[in-house]
């Protein structure tokens, strides 16, 4: 070989050598100053190599970790899950998974791990990088206790708790709204709540759909009447809670309180306060109450018939026949028959009324 062909072999690998040393260099500079976390680890799993950034990730020092095992960092309840994973890189060449690690005080992180199985000079190894979202993580851990929390309550609420879609369409009703209405889940979920209220309330439902539609400011409260699978109406008190996304409303949130029994008392008490003005007027506030109130006195005793009452209370007896149908037509006294005459009795829904008129 020529002098000038030695010596230009020469600076050509001198050449390739720099180049080498410039790409090794460029290399490095760029792992030790990623934000990421960069490791390599043996094909025995064993850490080779780690950045700045990784044992910043990790909460390690670097001579902590160097040489030990990958385990080493791993909690006790995720070392099953994560050898999964590290059998998975060394059969399908890598990929992206999400471990749990601990720092070298106890705390646990949450990390994204990129894995590549390579081969560098001659041996197997592993690279990952690595990028902590314990924030993120401990944020959606956060959430999914806050919605089991609210399905525990949702579920196990005194009241009936239900949310529909826009257009009033059942997506999700509790244990106390499906006993209300005698179903279950099945048979009401995706139904209209058109299904289940009387026409009255699907008027009032639809007012107020309106509007909340146009922005109108309405009341949160509502009495329903709701026919029950079996037939059954029953009465129940509704509030709600609109969901929007922007402007619009998505999902409506309500809870319904069963206040049929309250409602029917009160409305006991102001049909019997009604008898009593009634029976007081009758008696106390037109002519011939005296009259009335001798045939009332003696038919809550036991029943009469015109006749008898006439001879007992020693008056004539078209008189008695007229008072009687007075009574008769207020409802306070009713009439059957023995197979021979009628007979007068006071009206079972009299006779509290009268009781506490007698009283008085």
């Amino acid at each position: 070989m020529k002098n000038s062909d030695k010596n230009n072999l020469e600076e050509l690998l001198l050449e390739q050598e720099e180049k080498s040393s410039l790409s090794e260099k460029y290399l490095r500079t760029i792992i030790e100053s990623s934000l990421y976390g960069i490791t390599v680890v043996d094909e025995n799993g064993k850490f080779e190599f780690g950045n700045d950034s990784f044992f910043r990730t990790i909460g390690w020092r670097k001579e902590e970790i160097i040489g030990q095992y990958f385990m080493k960092i791993i909690p006790d309840d995720a070392k099953e899950f994560v050898m999964g994973h590290w059998q998975g890189v060394q059969t399908d060449r890598g990929g992206f998974h999400e471990i749990k690690i601990k720092t070298r005080y106890g705390e646990i992180k949450y990390l994204n791990v990129s894995s590549s199985f390579v081969e560098i000079k001659g041996k197997n190894k592993v690279v990952a990088i690595v990028h902590d979202i314990s924030e993120n993580k401990k944020q959606e851990i956060k959430l999914k206790e806050s919605e089991e929390k609210y399905r525990d309550l949702f579920e196990n609420a005194q009241d009936a708790m239900y949310v529909v879609d826009d257009e009033g369409n059942f997506l999700k009703m509790n244990r106390i709204g499906l006993q209300t209405l005698g179903c279950v889940k099945e048979e009401v979920i995706g139904t209209n709540i058109s299904k289940w209220i009387t026409q009255e309330s699907i008027i009032t439902v639809n007012e107020r759909r309106k509007k909340c539609l146009s922005g109108e400011k309405v009341d949160q409260t509502d009495i329903l009447e709701i026919v029950r699978k079996n037939g059954e109406h029953r009465w129940v008190e509704i509030k709600i809670r609109e969901i929007k996304e922007g402007k619009k409303t998505i999902e409506i949130h309500g809870i319904a309180r069963d206040i049929t029994e309250n409602r029917l008392l009160k409305q006991e008490l102001k049909k019997s306060n009604k008898q009593q003005k009634l029976l007081c007027y009758l008696i106390q506030g037109t002519r011939g109450g005296k009259t009335r109130a001798l045939i009332l006195k003696h038919l809550n005793e036991r029943s009469y018939n015109a006749h008898q009452l006439s001879t007992v209370m020693n008056m004539d007896y078209k008189t008695i026949r007229h008072h009687l149908g007075v009574l008769i037509k207020n409802g306070i006294i009713g009439k059957g028959n023995d197979g021979y005459s009628d007979l007068y009795f006071i009206s079972k829904n009299m006779e509290e009324d009268l009781n506490k008129f007698n009283e008085i």
